[in-house]
């Protein structure tokens, strides 16, 4: 028994200084195992997961963020600002003619006067309906007061005039005031210039007679003064009178009649005849040439 014992707890003492050193030896063995799996992965190329953004960010190349707007670009915007305030000074501190003005006459009748200054013309049209009349003007810079010469062919004002302009532009409230040579004071209003649509529109139902359309002449060679018609593929006539008076008309149109309507005080409408003889357009009694390159007189 005694021997057994001792055998016993002998084994006992043996196993566990085995487990002891398997333990150890597991430890050391695994120890070594995790040097070399370490050593293998730092020499290794691996890749980490993340690595193509650590790349692609160490590869960006910081720029300097320029202004959006150039210098150029700037400058020029502000050559246009204070243009645009010099527009607006000018219109508030400088009055100046141009623009349209209303001259109401005591029965009611009314008359646009249209000043525009161009590159190399003053053009002055006077209106009533779609009647207008072509003209000029002229400013004279005097010593104590301002004057227009005004050249229309036909309404209330004609010839010299001072002129005086009160209101604001901006408010278009603005009186100009006329006084000719024997004192006669003349008002006008500012008002928005008046167009043809205001008046006659044309028949929604228009057909175009294309052997019509285009523009036509009569000529004076005694005068060397021409007469012009244009008819319009939609519906709208201009009758030219030498340039001094135009009717603007819409109209419509057969194989032989022609019904034409303008304004006045009123729509006037009339129908008149028309045939060709030969290339040349009878209409109103006269003989109308299509115009082209060249004119009757040169041709």
């Amino acid at each position: 028994m005694e021997y057994k014992e001792e055998f016993t707890e002998l084994t006992e003492n043996e196993e566990v200084a085995t487990t002891e050193e398997i333990s150890e030896a597991q430890v050391a063995d695994e120890a070594q195992v995790a040097d070399e799996a370490v050593a293998a992965v730092e020499q290794a190329e691996y890749t980490p997961e993340f690595s193509e953004i650590e790349v692609a960010e160490e590869s960006v190349v910081v720029e300097k963020k320029k202004f959006p707007i150039q210098v150029p670009i700037i400058i020029a915007a502000c050559v246009v600002v204070l243009a645009l305030i010099g527009f607006f000074a000018l219109k508030l501190f400088v009055p100046t003619i141009e623009g349209s003005w209303l001259y109401e006459t005591e029965d009611g009748l009314g008359f646009y006067y249209t000043f525009d200054q161009k590159a190399d013309a003053y053009d002055c049209e006077m209106s009533i309906g779609s009647i207008h009349f072509p003209g000029t003007y002229e400013i004279v810079e005097g010593e104590d007061a301002k004057s227009v010469n005004v050249n229309v062919y036909a309404g209330y004002i004609y010839g010299n005039y001072t002129y005086e302009i009160t209101g604001n532009a901006l408010l278009r409230n603005r009186v100009l005031t006329l006084t000719n040579a024997d004192g006669t004071v003349i008002n006008l209003n500012e008002a928005k210039e008046p167009k043809d649509s205001d008046y006659i529109i044309p028949d929604e139902n228009f057909e175009e007679v294309e052997a019509l359309t285009g523009e036509w002449e009569f000529y004076y060679p005694e005068y060397d003064q021409s007469m012009y018609l244009t008819l319009n593929d939609d519906g709208t006539m201009i009758y030219d009178q030498f340039g001094m008076q135009e009717l603007h008309c819409v109209y419509t149109a057969t194989d032989s009649t022609i019904n034409l309507s303008f304004f006045e005080t009123e729509l006037i409408a009339q129908e008149e005849e028309y045939y060709f003889d030969g290339d040349q357009l009878i209409f109103l009694g006269l003989n109308w040439t299509r115009v082209t390159d060249s004119t009757p007189d040169q041709a």
